[in-house]
């Protein structure tokens, strides 16, 4: 029994398109070791994924397409392994829970760094190391809102999130370190000549 196409949830539609391309259909995706085939395993409901399977599918046809304009003809088996090795170097493609969960866990991180880096500073002023805190772990909240978390969570390759969070730590995570041991320098000066 056919299934009507507007009775076909997103989900199954990215898997039938995928599955109904030439190079799908010829073997190519297959013997090129691209990763998109045995779709039927990933949820229909996990539409990132599936979105980012067929962004690879694309990028799969782009390069099979070139590879064989190059060449005049069809592939070899190593010429399409080759290629699927090209495309999967990429990237691989991760779930939208994945891109969600790092997010919440750098979004903690800089939320933590910048707690207790401006909490040292309150010490440094002989104010509420509680309060400073306060205010340190909010500026973290508002980098992670308005820069970090919005950009990790739309990422759809653990390459791109691991590049990614590398910037975030060496440029956001390093400054509140540095904030952190110039305000214990600053305490152990005072503590060592003015007292």
């Amino acid at each position: 029994m056919e299934k009507k196409i507007e009775n076909m949830s997103k989900g199954t539609l990215i898997k039938a398109d995928i599955y109904s391309r030439p190079f799908a259909m010829d073997g190519k995706y297959t013997t090129g070791r691209f990763g998109l085939d045995n779709l039927e395993m990933i949820k229909d409901s996990d539409i990132f994924f599936l979105e980012t399977m067929r962004m690879k599918a694309d990028l799969a046809d782009k390069y099979i397409l070139e590879a064989m304009e190059k060449k005049g003809g069809d592939l070899s088996r190593e010429e399409l392994i080759s290629v699927g090795e090209i495309v999967n170097s990429i990237g691989k493609p991760i779930h939208r829970s994945e891109a969600i969960g790092t997010a919440i866990v750098m979004s903690l991180t800089l939320i933590i760094c910048y707690g207790i880096a401006v909490g040292i500073w309150g010490l440094v002023f002989r104010k509420s190391f509680l309060l400073f805190s306060f205010f340190g772990g909010g500026f973290g909240l508002l980098i992670s809102i308005f820069s970090v978390a919005p950009v990790i969570a739309g990422q759809r390759t653990k390459e791109r999130i691991k590049n990614i969070t590398s910037g975030v730590h060496f440029i956001w995570s390093s400054l509140a370190i540095i904030m952190g041991v110039l305000g214990l320098v600053i305490i152990i000066i005072k503590l060592l000549f003015f007292t």
